[in-house]
């Protein structure tokens, strides 16, 4: 049987395991390795808004302008952040936030989100690259409620592809916390998450270069109480890398 006809069955048996419809635009998916959004939807720059060119040296936001620190171009919103570097695919919109609500629920990542995944933290190796991929934790109740945690699929990905040590089992989130509301601002968002995580297994934390993974980067917050708690730990440097972040806030 030839490749061509093989796509055919495997994009013919798509509804098994994404929607029949575009999370985004509600017209047709054909493809399976397109996922939870149609091949339009994704190759659409003012729909999915995948980031190139200048970014913020820290924190990774697409710059249009903001002041200059040596050779590098920093945001100027994030210099309490306590990570040394964040790197994201892209916007929180379009086929990435389709593809971050799918995950939320389906553990599983299409070929395309995997490959832009693979391909960012590519790029900005040389900002983020660490020993150790961490996944950020959910609570246990909440991840034996959803039967799997989206972020430590995302920490397996780069892992595997890039031959990185994964730890799911040192950083644990030791207090449940609500899930962030609409119209939670940045001070709210850290309140609610503070000291919510521990490291368990200091010794294997203790000097170690960290990559902190997440499905998404909002304000900062989540990712921020993690690494504050993997810096008193005794990490060297933490990094954080998610699909996408928010922009708008």
């Amino acid at each position: 049987m030839t490749p061509r006809a093989l796509r055919s069955i495997r994009d013919g048996l798509l509804g098994l395991a994404y929607p029949a419809e575009c999370r985004v635009c509600s017209g047709s998916v054909e493809s399976w390795d397109d996922g939870a959004a149609c091949a339009d939807c994704w190759n659409d720059p003012a729909i999915t808004k995948i980031f190139v060119g200048d970014l913020c040296a820290k924190c990774g936001a697409q710059l249009s302008g903001g002041p200059v620190t040596g050779q590098h171009r920093v945001c100027g919103m994030c210099g309490a952040l306590p990570f040394t570097a964040a790197r994201a695919c892209g916007s929180y919109s379009g086929g990435l936030e389709a593809s971050i609500l799918f995950l939320k629920v389906n553990p599983h990542i299409s070929p395309r989100l995997r490959a832009l995944i693979q391909r960012t933290f590519a790029e900005h190796r040389d900002s983020i690259e660490s020993e150790i991929v961490i996944p950020v934790p959910l609570h246990k109740l909440r991840e034996r409620r959803r039967g799997f945690n989206q972020a430590a699929i995302i920490a397996g990905l780069i892992s595997r592809e890039f031959k990185l040590v994964c730890d799911g089992s040192s950083l644990a989130r030791i207090r449940a916390t609500d899930p962030h509301r609409a119209g939670m601002d940045a001070a709210d968002r850290a309140r609610s998450v503070e000291r919510a995580f521990e490291v368990v297994r200091p010794r294997l934390i203790e000097g170690a270069s960290v990559l902190l993974v997440d499905d998404v980067f909002t304000t900062g917050s989540t990712i921020s109480a993690a690494t504050q708690s993997l810096i008193e730990a005794g990490a060297r440097r933490v990094s954080v890398l998610t699909v996408a972040r928010v922009t708008n806030v």
